[in-house]
């Protein structure tokens, strides 16, 4: 009894490791493959129209989508398509700086 609980156990294991492991699923390639080409053509209405039919968030776009290994807004910039690019840019997330200057001696007044 034992015996084959463990075995349940490791196939069902092993069958997660294989679904990890899977294609993509061809709609969600497909739909990667023609938003990425439209970034290249810089025609800002026709990429605004693709992702709204997909349904998908600008910020998404921005920030989760990779074309050949890189960013959709690096991919757009190197493919000549610099409106589109300066879109994408709008969009991604940066990272937000904040330094103290109020504490430092020389932002203080002399005290008298």
């Amino acid at each position: 009894m034992k015996l084959s609980i463990i075995t349940a156990i490791l196939t069902v294991g092993v069958l997660n490791v294989a679904n990890a492991n899977a294609a993509m699923d061809p709609f969600i390639e497909n739909t990667l493959v023609k938003i990425c080409e439209q970034s290249t053509n810089d025609q800002m209405v026709s990429f605004k129209k693709l992702v709204k039919s997909y349904r998908l968030d600008m910020k998404d776009v921005a920030n989760k989508i990779v074309c050949n290994g890189e960013d959709i807004g690096t991919f757009a910039a190197e493919n000549g398509a610099s409106s589109i690019a300066n879109l994408i840019r709008e969009h991604q997330a940066g990272t937000v700086k904040v330094s103290e200057i109020a504490g430092t001696p020389a932002a203080l007044p002399p005290q008298a």
